[in-house]
């Protein structure tokens, strides 16, 4: 029988980012029912990181695709659990307790369509920020959650898969157009993952596609005025303004943001 949840990790060139993410998955006090690596055809020594912990792996592939959302589209297809969680290469769950913490909060709330928990931003100054999660009515801000700690029922999920178009968001516009279409949905305020905010990731790169992906969503799918998603769109610049400028600290500190 299908098990309760399948992680889904997806990676390119990032060997070290993946064996922290290994590392992670081997360590839970409630191991997932099920670990997919999806790699997009690395060829840093990716492939002996998975070689390495293959006997945690239920099934792994490497082959060229086109990015990381077309990957983790490969992983949603392949997964057999209810639910589907992906920890990307660099990713690592909050805690030994985290997925324990997640089939709890499923198991209490049977057909529940979307579970968001809450992120630690691992920053390269050392600080780290913990963002609680959202309720639905936040979208229009943003997704309630990173992706990291956002637990979506498979088959709703499969309905709803990552728009390629959205090169750099594409994971608020799934988790937008499956609230639109009536999913419910759940919250745990608690660290549940913990996102390596690495200045070479796809988002950190890309921070103006990433506005006009936001944009697109908010019209398109939200359909919002361009009244609320100028406000929301400026809004967002000053967040990105706090969190650059945080990043140059380099005494380590905790905090919580919105």
């Amino acid at each position: 029988m299908p098990g309760l949840i399948s992680v889904v990790t997806v990676n390119l060139d990032d060997a070290a980012g993946l064996r922290a993410t290994a590392n992670s998955v081997a360590a839970p006090e409630r191991p997932p029912d099920e670990w997919i690596v999806i790699d997009g055809g690395s060829r840093d020594g990716s492939i002996a990181v998975i070689r390495e912990f293959e006997a945690l792996i239920h099934c792994w592939i490497s082959a060229p695709d086109r990015g990381v959302y077309d990957g983790m589209n490969r992983g949603l297809r392949g997964a057999r659990g209810c639910y589907v969680l992906f920890m990307n290469a660099g990713d690592c769950f909050g805690g030994a307790d985290s997925l324990a913490r997640i089939a709890a909060a499923l198991d209490a709330s049977p057909g529940v369509d979307l579970l968001f928990g809450g992120t630690i931003l691992a920053l390269p100054s050392g600080h780290r920020l913990y963002r609680p999660p959202r309720t639905p009515a936040h979208l229009r801000l943003g997704p309630p959650a990173y992706h990291q700690a956002t637990v979506i029922r498979r088959a709703a999920h499969l309905m709803s898969p990552y728009d390629l178009s959205l090169r750099v968001s594409a994971d608020y516009g799934a988790i937008a157009t499956l609230i639109s279409r009536g999913a419910s949905s759940i919250q745990i305020d608690h660290p549940i993952a913990i996102r390596d905010c690495h200045p070479d990731s796809l988002s950190e790169r890309a921070t103006a596609c990433r506005f006009g992906d936001f944009v697109m969503v908010q019209r398109r799918i939200l359909n919002l005025g361009l009244g609320s998603v100028a406000a929301h769109v400026v809004r967002l610049a000053l967040i990105h303004c706090a969190y650059r400028a945080l990043r140059k600290i380099r005494r380590p500190r905790h905090q919580v943001f919105s």
